[in-house]
Parts: C-alpha cells; structure tokens; sequence
C-alpha cells in the first residue's frame, strides 16, 4: 500500500532518496529529473545518454527513431548496437544515411517495429508512450498478432499487458496517447530490464488454399532462468539477466536506514535508491494516526525509529495510539514541523521502520571544479544536533564536501541539505526557493507573515541576522523555503549603497511642527527633509534604508550592523558647538586615519575597518559659514584621504576629530556605506568623478527659454558615455574651456548649477593621477598591456592598462564608443590619446583615444603623419607659429581663438603649407594687449599671452 500524505513528497524525495551515487552520470539538469534512479541506471549501462553540453533534458519528447536506437542498445548492447547499418532504405523515408537507419532495420527484421500504411516511417515524429510500450512489449518476446497489438484497439491489448507487468510502475499519471518524454522513456526501459521475458510453443506455418497461417500456441509463457545469473532475484528470467548479465540488482538499506535497492554495473557502483516509503509526513505524528494509514491488522510493539539513519527509541505502532514519534518518553524532540517522517512496512512479517530525517539550510561557500569529483562546499546555517536533539554536530573540513555537478550552483547560494549522521556526509544539496516581501507580523517560534501570506517556521529555521527577535515589521526581507514550503532560512532583503541614508535630524509628531519628519542625508549627497510614517526620534545619527510610498511619506529601517567611532551627536549649532567649527556631527576620534591609497581605515584606536571599490563614502565638510557640502565617492581608492592628524607638518599636528557612522558587510569588517564628518581634518581631494569632453562634438552656443547659456557635449562622466551642457560662462577658477571644439579635455569635481549646467571644474589632480598625452596608439602583446606614443610599436611606452580600465574612442564627429578589452584597441599611429596613470599601482585607469582623419592609418607598423608640436608669438598685429613634424607640401589648419572667461571665441584660421619636420608661418591678426589666446592645430595647442 502507498499512500501519500503530502503533495510534497516529490520535492522530498529529490532531495532525498539517492543516498549514494559514486557511478552515476552528474547531468546538469539533475535537479529537474524527476525518475532519478530509472536515468540513472539506463544511462550508467549505456541505453540512453546524455547531450555533449551535459545535460539529460528529461522533458524533451522521444521521435520514432530514437526509440529504435533504445530497443536496438537493450537486446543488442550499446556497443554491438552501434555497427548496425542498413543496406537498404528500410522505409521511404528512412534512406540508408539516416542516423537511425540501422537501428530502425533490425527493430523492423525483428518484428518489434512497424511502419505505417502508406510505407512510411517517420522518424522524426514523436512517439506515444502506447507505441513505445509496444516496442518493449515485443522485446520481451510478446507477439504482437498472438496478443491483439494490431488492428483498430490495439493500444488497448497493449496497456492491458504493460501495466499487468509494471511497465508504467513510478508514473501514476502515464496517459498512453501522450509524446513520450526521455525520461519517461528511461522509467519504462529501466522496469522492462525487471521484467520477465516470454515465450510461445514452437510455431508451425500451413499452407491454407494458397495462404500461409502460422499456428502457435495462444500464451505467453514465462521464460525459465536456465544457466543465467539471477541478478534481479525474481523467480525466471528477466530481460536485464540476459542481455545485461553484469547489471545487478541488491536490496539494502541507505543512510538514512531506509529500505532501497542498490544497483552496480560490471562491479561499479550506479548508486543506491530508497524504496517509496508507504505513508509520509512532515510533522509529528501519532503512532495510533500510522497504524490506520498503513491499515494494520496487528501492532508493532517494537517498530524501530531512525533519526538522519542513527536507531532511535523504538516505539508501538498500534491501534488508537495518542502517543507521537517524539515525544517526551521517547525521541523527544527530533520530530517538529519540517521534519520529514517516512515509514515502511513489511506486511509479511508486520515489521514498520519509521525514518526521520531533518532538512538543514546552509550557504555555498565554495566549489570546487578542477578535481576529477567535482564538489560544493556548504556552509550550515541551521543547528545540527546528534538524537539526543542537543549534542551539536559539526559540519565543517571534508564533512561539508559534496560531490555533485557545480554548474547548478554558484557560491553564496541558499541550499537546503540532509545529513546521515550513521555516514557522517551530507547526502544531498538543492537550492532553496525564496520569496521576497515586507514582513506584516510574526509570532516568536511559531510563524511570520510576509506580504500577506502566513508561513510556518521550519524546525531548523535560522536567521542571517542571528536572531528572530531582530525583525521588524514593515522591513523587506527575503525567506526560504523547505520541500514542504515552510520558512528555513530570513536573511535580510540585500540592499545596496544608493538605498542607505544617514539620518540627520528627526521630529516627531509632538514637536511644535506637530509632525513626524527626517532630515536625509542621501547615498547621492543630496540633503532631504521627508515626511514619515511614524515617530523616528530613536534614529537619529544612525543609517537606515527608507521607502517612500505613492504618497511621498517614508518608512524608515535601521540598516544592519550599523559602527560608530566614538560617542557621536548631532551638533547643536550653537555658541557652544556652533557647526562652523564643529561640523554636523561631534565627539568622533582624534586618531581617524583613511589613505585612498590603502584599503584599511582606522577608526580610531584598535579598531581597523576596510574599504573596497564597492565601498560607498558620503563626506561632509563645513564651512567658516556653517554651510556644509557632502561628497560621495564610490570605491577607496577614490575617495579623499582624510586624517586627524596633519602630516604636512613635523611633527603632526591634531586639525580635529573625525567622526564616521558606517555599516558592514554581515559580521566581515568591510565597509558597505559610511557617512564622514571631515571637517576641519587634514582632507585631500578624493578621486572624484573624471569628466572627458570631446571637442568635435562641440555645438554652437545655446541660449535656451530661460536665457541659460551653454554648449553641448558627448562627454564621459566617470564610467557614464552621456552629454554635458557646459555653461558658457564658466565660474572663476575653472579650468573648462566652454565652446571649445579643437582640444579634447578631461577635469574633475565637476559642479552642477541647479539648471544642471557644468559650471566649473578642476584639471586632474597629480596626487591621483599622472596624465599622459601624445600621439600613437599600439597593441602590445599581453593582456594588459599597450604602447603609447612614438611613431612605431617598438618606439612605443609600454603601459599596463587596470583591468577595470575606463576606455573609449572617439571618433572624428566626437561620436564616443566604450572599449570593453584590451584587445580591441588597434594600433594607429596618428590617433591621440589623453591616459591618467593611477599613482598608487602605476596602471592607466582612464584612457581616451581619439581618431583622426588626417592621414591616419591603422595596422601595427603602419607609419602615418605626426604633429608633435605647436608654439606661437606675437608682434604688431602678426602671429608666429612654429609646427614641429611637419610634412613638405602638406596643409595644416592653424586656428587662433580668444579665452574669454573660460569660453573660446574663433577669430581666424589661415592654412598653412608645411615643410620638412619643422614649418613656420605667420598670420594677420590684431590681439588685444592683456588677453590670453589659445593657438592649435590638430592634436597640438598653444596658449599664447599677449
């Protein structure tokens, strides 16, 4: 009797029944094979195989020809099977070089296969699961014209005789009239290999008025063992004992001390499947609720009890029996929602064998792929506990190895595994099924409620965040589920730096506002003043996620494990604590030590924190005003060095204290997101977004509705290709040359008005970055390198290029394209390049390369025209200019613009015939004293004082 309680008990049975496969075949879609003992074994005897990619595809349909080729590998062998050919087409549409020619003739010589009327085979198209249970039928010996498998009805003969043998066994849902699936076919293969052939009395042919008649007898009998092996251990001959002689059949117990079958093949093991169990549950159960569902005559006073395969407190299994599996007389607690309890029952000597077994939750820590058994490493998340249900055990060093196709499985994902304490191993590993939501309400040990819907808790639940009691309601988190989808495992829904914000100020809805409000510093640097949900005076000075409604008012979360560096405050911006000097935040540590160019950062005294290029920093700076700006940079090596103590002077000297609220990866020392009071501290510019304008892309000057004035760019705003409107009036001290369109430039701290117009910006500062220009670009031999300058390769400057290298051409119409390889630069000898070499590692981090049409040619080797240089004077209305490396008779545009408060305004271009190497010319120009002109030509630029 099988009487299933749980519509899950597929899903526990993947995880569960294959306790041991060394021999079998690790396809990649394992996971999704539902008959894994029946693939198992037909693939490990060479009947059915996988695809070259190393998948099975269990659901895809079998054609007529691949079903010849199943029969041909069972009666024949794959190996003698593979020389069958055929030297005629055997149907019409089966011509000799068909795939399946071979197989198709010897099914259709043997009788077990037919065509159809119009002398066709067809076999590309899908056969049904009747037909190919009519191919196995008559591999076993069945005769199709004796058994009625011809004419109008015979699916029904057919499925008559295959369910009476168990063909179909393992597929309560066989439907004979649908496609058969691969895998299908391998569960109805593997129960013909259990079969027991047939045979008739000896067949005589007459000859009646002019027509043959065979005369046979009119049943089937079973063929007797004779001299073969009884592998199968079943009474007569079946079809694997004769044909597969070396498969063997042995039945046993598993891990989990369940009854099962263990299968080998020519002495190696295939693996060990557990039987079906007769009844399961997934909680705790009655002994008296057993003896019904398995519809006992007489109890079992001493049924055995196993937990994850260790013998247990034996148990009475008897009529009206209150008492449970665990309870506190005997298994006490080792069974509880989540549990898995399967039970066999061996009618014939009223034996029943009660199997608990407890599903864990854990994370990939790692995999191993380079090893002839491939495995993943995983880590527990759940307590596992010897039967004493206290005794921890631990899952660690070759205890957390398992073996299995590492394709399915990436490193930090959630699993759920069982373990055989009796083998000391962890038995299988699948990936857990999550849900995401916001968590409405939970009930402490018992249940949570996320986005509406109610889950039970598991009984090895863990929480990421260490305890159930750190949830809050109206948090997001993400839970996963066991096989019976109840909650194992809550993390915390990941977040990433743009959702943090530092909480500034806070008033509730009893201040004289008479609402609930946050001042937000954002991840953006942006300053905001919300409206919130409810009364959040107890997070001031701390980082929070936050979600805004449709109605603008937000809710706010304490993000998880959030640092300070000393007992900070919000400062009151008063006489005593006035924010000028001060800052927004106090009584941070006079010790703060943070270099961009080293990932450590000293908080304060013994306490070391790490930064990486993830690392989100928002930095706040006031001024003698009290006005504060915030700064964000993304990634350490990025951001400002900033330090308590100013190096500058010997010896050091204490500017003031650094305060810093930060957050951490999980309970590692790195650094998510930190906010940074530097005020008054030793700060150098950190490196800030770099900002690439391409010239030939420059438009004319735009006046807009608002009278704002500026002109568009292509531009690349740190890894971003986009358009820049840079204001034509560029604010003092800018280093922007606004219109310019003959000089490609590249700065750093932008800023933006409110309009979004660039208004000023900083040239690269030499403490990040040394900047690199020239002409000539070359491909080098190795991955990360490149030859800059020079007129061939080898005069080149070899460079090594970060492999997080920002690249880019731009093309003679200052049309920008993102260079994603090394190797997709080619050598061109008259493109120019603007490079910023990183300081701290020597690698080009930033490298813009811009083409040329002037005689560029492109090719390593190729040695076109090179302007290397460009100066200028001025005397009495003339201007001298001197171009170095210069072609005879070739033209060069000279243009001569004034700098006017940042912008160039053209005055001229005159064209000037070049000489060998060197060329001077002069040109009409009237120039105003005290005014500063800039003079270019290609590439090549001079600022000329007058």
């Amino acid at each position: 009797m099988k009487k299933f309680l749980s519509l899950v008990l597929a899903l526990v049975m993947t995880m569960s029944l294959v306790t041991v496969s060394a021999g079998a075949k690790d396809f990649s879609d394992d996971g999704s094979i539902t008959y894994k003992e029946a693939v198992d074994v037909i693939s490990g005897i060479g009947v059915v195989d996988g695809y070259s990619g190393g998948d099975f595809k269990p659901t895809e349909v079998l054609t007529r020809g691949a079903a010849a080729k199943i029969i041909c590998n069972l009666i024949l062998g794959p190996t003698t099977a593979s020389y069958l050919s055929a030297d005629t087409a055997p149907f019409k549409d089966v011509p000799v070089t068909n795939v399946f020619a071979g197989y198709i003739t010897y099914c259709s010589q043997q009788g077990i296969i037919n065509g159809y009327a119009d002398g066709t085979f067809r076999p590309t198209a899908t056969l049904s699961g009747n037909a190919f249970m009519k191919m196995l039928l008559g591999a076993l010996g069945y005769d199709s014209a004796i058994e009625g498998y011809t004419g109008a009805n015979w699916t029904v003969a057919v499925i008559k005789q295959a369910a009476g043998i168990g063909l179909d066994d393992g597929n309560d849902e066989f439907v004979g009239s649908k496609a058969v699936t691969r895998e299908e076919a391998a569960l109805y293969a593997f129960n013909m290999l259990q079969a027991t052939m047939v045979e008739y009395d000896a067949k005589t042919s007459v000859d009646i008025n002019g027509a043959t008649v065979t005369i046979a007898g009119d049943k089937a009998k079973e063929v007797a063992q004779g001299s073969y092996d009884n592998n199968m251990h079943k009474p007569n001959l079946q079809f694997a004992e004769r044909y597969f002689d070396k498969l063997d059949k042995t039945e046993t117990t598993d891990d989990f001390a369940r009854p099962a079958t263990k299968w080998t093949f020519k002495g190696d093991k295939i693996g060990t499947y557990a039987d079906a169990a007769d009844v399961t549950y997934t909680s705790n159960v009655k002994l008296g609720d057993i003896y019904s569902d398995l519809d006992m005559s007489e109890k079992d006073k001493n049924a055995e009890v196993y937990y994850n395969g260790v013998e247990a407190d034996d148990v009475a299994v008897s009529k009206g029996n209150t008492v449970k599996v665990s309870s506190s007389s005997a298994n006490n607690k080792l069974v509880a929602d989540g549990s898995t309890v399967e039970v066999f029952y061996d009618e014939d000597n009223n034996d029943v064998t009660i199997c608990i077994i407890d599903t864990y939750v854990g994370t990939i820590s790692s995999k191993e792929e380079k090893v002839s058994d491939p495995y993943v490493v995983v880590n527990s998340e759940s307590l596992v506990t010897e039967k004493d249900a206290s005794t921890s055990v631990s899952i660690s060093g070759s205890k957390a190895r398992f073996e299995t196709n590492t394709d399915n499985f990436e490193e930090d994902d959630v699993v759920l595994f069982t373990y055989s304490q009796s083998a000391d191993e962890i038995k299988s590993v699948v990936k857990a099924e999550s849900v995401e939501g916001t968590l409405d309400k939970y009930t402490l040990g018992k249940n949570l409620t996320l986005a509406d819907t109610e889950y039970k808790y598991s009984k090895n639940i863990a929480f990421s965040f260490g305890s159930e009691t750190s949830m809050t309601t109206k948090s997001d988190y993400v839970i996963y589920l066991d096989t019976n989808g109840m909650v194992i495992y809550v993390d915390e829904q990941e977040f990433d730096a743009s959702q943090y914000a530092y909480v500034l100020y806070t008033q509730s809805s009893n201040s004289r506002f008479g609402k609930d409000q946050v001042q937000l510093v954002m991840s953006d640097g942006s300053v905001k003043t919300v409206d919130t949900d409810d009364d959040y005076t107890s997070l001031e000075g701390t980082i929070v996620y936050y979600r805004a409604d449709d109605k603008g008012e937000y809710a706010l979360r304490q993000a998880a494990n959030v640092h300070k560096n000393g007992s900070i405050v919000t400062t009151e911006d008063d006489r005593t604590y006035p924010i000028s000097t001060n800052g927004v935040l106090r009584n941070g540590a006079t010790d703060f030590d943070m270099k961009n160019t080293r990932a450590a950062i000293t908080t304060k005294t013994g306490t070391t924190v790490y930064g990486n290029s993830e690392t989100v920093f928002v930095v706040a700076e006031s001024n003698a005003r009290g006005k504060t700006d915030y700064s964000v940079y993304k990634g350490i090596k990025n951001a400002p060095t900033i330090m308590s103590d100013d190096p500058t002077t010997s010896p050091a000297v204490e500017t003031k204290a650094v305060e810093m609220v930060y957050t951490t990866s999980g309970s590692s020392d790195v650094v998510t997101f930190a906010f940074i009071d530097a005020t008054g501290a030793y700060v150098t510019n950190g490196k800030r977004d770099v900002v690439f304008l391409a010239a030939e892309s420059a438009t004319k000057m735009i006046t807009d509705g608002d009278n704002n004035q500026y002109y568009l760019y292509n531009a690349v705003v740190d890894d971003e290709i986009t358009t820049v409107k840079v204001k034509a009036a560029q604010d003092a001290g800018s280093v922007v040359l606004a219109g310019n369109d003959t000089v490609n430039q590249v700065v750093t701290n932008a800023d933006y008005n409110n309009k979004g117009l660039l208004t000023s910006a900083d040239d690269i500062s030499t403490s990040d970055y040394t900047t690199l220009k020239g002409t000539g670009v070359w491909k080098l031999s190795g991955s990360y390198s490149i030859g800059l300058n020079g007129t061939t390769a080898s005069a080149s400057v070899r460079y090594t290029v970060a492999s997080d290298a920002k690249m880019y051409y731009i093309d003679t119409d200052g049309v920008i394209t993102k260079i994603d390889d090394v190797k997709n630069i080619s050598s061109d000898s008259t493109a120019t390049y603007i490079g910023l070499l990183d300081v701290t590692d020597g690698d080009i981090a930033y490298l813009f390369i811009q083409e040329v049409d002037n005689g560029k040619q492109e090719g390593a080797g190729s040695s076109g025209v090179v302007l290397s240089g460009i100066s200028a004077s001025y005397s009495s209305g003339t201007v001298t200019v001197t171009l170095t490396g210069t072609n005879a008779g070739q033209v060069y545009p000279v243009t001569i613009s004034l700098v006017n408060g940042g912008t160039l305004v053209k005055l001229t271009t005159a064209n000037v015939t070049g000489a060998a190497t060197t060329t001077t010319a002069t040109i009409s120009a009237a120039l105003s004293a005290g005014s500063t002109y800039m003079v270019t030509c290609g590439d090549q630029s001079f600022v000329l004082g007058v």
